[in-house]
């Protein structure tokens, strides 16, 4: 141990040049592991479904696997949230079930566009996503990890919802 202090002592420059490189590499893999969620988020045994459903099956967040999106795209997390998430996988001490993130329209209009969608679900004068209840949370009908609902249903029996495809709760 000594040595080693009296090496950093001689050698400072040497060793921030080292260390900066280091945190470098380190980060630059961490980014590249991020888009393969079998290595990067698999492992932590509760995230094991996500990634099921990600992989395989009917939900949304497999159609977004099949449009090249990556879970960190929505899931972006700083390295602060991983080495805390890190490090609460290494203690044993995290939330089973994890906890539901809450998104806003903001996350899902970066990639989807409003009037589009408008468009494409016009059913007569029916348009779930032009509500007489005005702006509504994409996320309170569209679900990643689970069966999509539509919020209309507590109210109305549309045609269209009887249409659905497999991922929405009918």
């Amino acid at each position: 141990m000594a040595f080693l202090i009296d090496f950093i002592k001689r050698k400072p420059l040497l060793v921030a040049i080292s260390l900066v490189f280091f945190i470098g590499v380190a980060a630059f893999a961490m980014k590249q592991v991020e888009a393969y969620p079998n290595i990067s988020c698999a492992p932590c045994h509760v995230m094991g479904p996500y990634v099921e459903g990600y992989n395989s099956g009917e939900l949304l967040s497999r159609k977004h696997a099949q449009a090249g999106v990556t879970c960190i795209e929505c899931h972006e997390n700083t390295i602060s949230d991983k080495v805390e998430e890190t490090w609460e996988y290494v203690t044993d001490d995290f939330d089973d079930p994890p906890e539901k993130r809450k998104f806003d329209n903001a996350m899902c209009l970066k990639c989807h566009n409003i009037n589009d969608i408008k468009a494409k679900t016009q059913y007569g004068n029916e348009n779930p996503h032009d509500s007489h209840l005005g702006d509504l949370v994409c996320a309170d009908c569209h679900k990643m990890h689970s069966k999509s609902k539509t919020s209309c249903a507590e109210c109305h029996n549309f045609d269209f919802m009887k249409k659905l495809p497999p991922e929405w709760e009918k």
